[in-house]
């Protein structure tokens, strides 16, 4: 399908692609852009990539698919220097989790050789670089594709075969209703660790267990991941985030009552749902 694959940032997500990549396109060179010597050094000792940089335009030079695997606020200068150098015809696609502002950049200009197409795997981890990198991490996971109307068709179904070289669960949406969904079931449980954290007092930390470690796992997360996300991703998150308060209002309001039976109910039903899903 490609004869070189570029990867632009090798943390976690990038890292683990790149990873994925030299085995899924064993004929295809495999590029690693990194301003990390660390990651450079690593991809390479690994066996990851082929060749490792630090220099965009080098490493994307000629390539014929590029992966954006950095944080969403720095896609439009990456695309930037990509179209000087790929090839004609290049695809370019991320794995960020947020895509009208995204696509709203890739879109507000006329690219001379490259097909930006929207895409987010949801995996991951709250660690961080490309020591946490896993080559199985997108094996079987779930890949939500997005496009509008000046998507390129045949750049679509190439991102497409592209994912599905990975798993099989691709679920096709636009971008509007992605941002909505993904604010629900990802942003909205990070917001919320966050807030836990600040939340919860140094002495109460010093006795928490497993159960707060779960909970708030994912507030580990570098900021410079998640400011953007919460920034492009604003209107939806104050909604959501309105919908939340309005449930620990409910639950505040059964405690003041002492309605214990109320209370279970409420419980009962969290408890119902979460085992269903």
């Amino acid at each position: 399908m490609f004869r070189k694959i570029t990867i632009v940032g090798l943390g976690l997500m990038g890292g683990s692609l790149a990873a994925a990549c030299r085995k899924k396109f064993p004929k295809a060179r495999i590029v690693g852009i990194s301003r990390s010597r660390e990651a450079l050094a690593l991809a390479k000792k690994n066996q990851w990539v082929h060749e490792a940089t630090n220099d965009v335009r080098r490493g994307a030079k000629g390539a014929d698919l590029i992966v954006l695997c950095t944080p969403v606020d720095t896609f439009l200068p990456y695309l930037k220097a990509i179209d000087r150098v790929c090839a004609k015809g290049a695809l370019v696609l991320d794995v960020g989790s947020v895509k009208v502002s995204v696509l709203k950049e890739a879109n507000s200009r006329t690219w001379k050789n490259l097909f930006f197409v929207g895409c987010h795997p949801m995996v991951g981890s709250h660690a961080r670089g490309i020591r946490a990198a896993n080559p199985s991490l997108y094996e079987g996971g779930l890949v939500l594709l997005t496009r509008d109307p000046k998507t390129c068709a045949s750049g679509y179904a190439r991102a497409k075969k592209f994912w599905s070289r990975f798993s099989s669960r691709i679920v096709e949406m636009n971008p509007e209703m992605h941002d909505k969904l993904v604010g629900e079931v990802s942003h909205l449980p990070h917001a919320i660790a966050v807030c836990l954290m600040h939340a919860v007092s140094d002495p109460a930390l010093k006795i928490a267990s497993t159960g707060f470690r779960d909970t708030t796992r994912i507030a580990a997360a570098a900021s410079s991941i998640w400011r953007p996300i919460f920034s492009a991703n604003r209107k939806v998150m104050l909604d959501v985030l309105s919908r939340f308060e309005h449930e620990l209002r409910r639950f505040k309001q059964l405690l003041k009552s002492q309605d214990t039976g109320a209370l279970t109910r409420f419980l009962d039903q969290a408890r119902q749902r979460r085992c269903r899903f």
